[in-house]
């Protein structure tokens, strides 16, 4: 296809850093005998495995971080909250510290780790594609072109799962319109139907997740230069895998927060019929007009607070399962 004949010419421009990490058991093309059809689909499908266990890490670490920042992000800087630590109190005050901070999480508990599975099992598969390599082989260039090409794809997977959670997470009362997630779908594709009800917010989802450019482009790079400066050969050590997870999160939320604020406000939105936005543009007028330029960073520090401890969970997870799988 024409975005993987663009991404395999990119595998031969784009240089590595000094010194690329050795692959996992297995891929090595030097060591390991040829494989066999079988060992050759579990090498693919490793990925989508591992991938499971680290969403489901990054939930469990991240989401109280992740309800707060929602819910700064649907008030803007004129809503009830005054900043991270009111919103904070005023959740575990008024709702309890898990049913609080922990609302909404049964749908991203199981959902991310399907996103994850398809986000780092599609990165796995494409960059093999394009460059005959495994991931901590192959050019950063290379890394992040399939990030784009994978977060496009794994969108429409991820849209409906974040707007189904994000409707949870800004109820504020007990009884409220959706008891829990699968009444909320219903409800959703009763009133709006699946187009304008479940994919409402997909285009700012899609630009998200395309910037997983930032992601795990940043962490093979910062994997890689850790490893040279530790002098580690072969599989990287987990204490480095938890700093070049932690930095990716980073990266990537640098990149993309601004679409992230927008997103959360298309999709936290009621639901109405005509929509309250028209789409992108709409929301980000509507931003501007109320918060000016600082609302397109609303919820900004519980998202840095949550993007180390989540995203290193969720690499030292996929590691780890990497390496226990046969």
């Amino acid at each position: 296809s024409a975005p993987l004949a663009i991404l395999r010419h990119m595998s031969g421009a784009v240089s590595s850093p000094p010194r690329a990490v050795q692959p996992e058991q297995g891929t090595s093309k030097q060591e390991s005998p040829a494989p066999t059809a079988r060992s050759a689909w579990w090498e693919r499908s490793r990925n989508f495995v591992a991938g499971y266990g680290s969403g489901m890490a990054l939930v469990i670490a991240g989401h109280p971080f992740d309800t707060v920042k929602v819910r700064l992000q649907n008030e803007g800087r004129s809503g009830r909250f005054r900043g991270p630590i009111h919103c904070l109190a005023t959740t575990v005050r008024s709702e309890g510290l898990f049913r609080g901070l922990y609302k909404g999480v049964t749908p991203p508990l199981v959902a991310t780790g399907i996103i994850n599975s398809v986000l780092f099992g599609l990165q796995g598969v494409i960059v093999r594609e394009i460059s005959g390599q495994s991931p901590a082989e192959a050019p950063i260039g290379v890394v992040a072109g399939s990030a784009v090409l994978g977060g496009f794809i794994g969108s429409f997977i991820v849209a409906p799962v974040e707007g189904i959670k994000s409707r949870l997470q800004v109820q504020y009362t007990a009884g409220g319109t959706y008891r829990g997630p699968i009444d909320a779908t219903k409800k959703v594709i009763a009133r709006l139907g699946v187009r304008n009800g479940l994919y409402r917010g997909w285009a700012p989802t899609a630009l998200c997740r395309m910037s997983n450019y930032a992601y795990f482009g940043s962490y093979e790079y910062i994997r890689r230069v850790l490893a040279e400066r530790a002098g580690a050969d072969g599989r990287l050590p987990l204490s480095l895998s938890v700093a070049a997870g932690g930095l990716a999160g980073f990266c990537y939320w640098s990149v993309c927060y601004p679409l992230d604020v927008i997103k959360s406000r298309i999709q936290c939105a009621p639901d109405t019929n005509p929509p309250l936005y028209s789409g992108m543009r709409a929301a980000a007028r509507d931003i501007y007009a109320k918060d000016g330029l600082r609302g397109f960073f609303s919820g900004l520090a519980p998202c840095v607070m949550r993007a180390f401890p989540a995203n290193a969970a969720a690499f030292v997870m996929f590691e780890f399962l990497l390496r226990a799988l046969p």
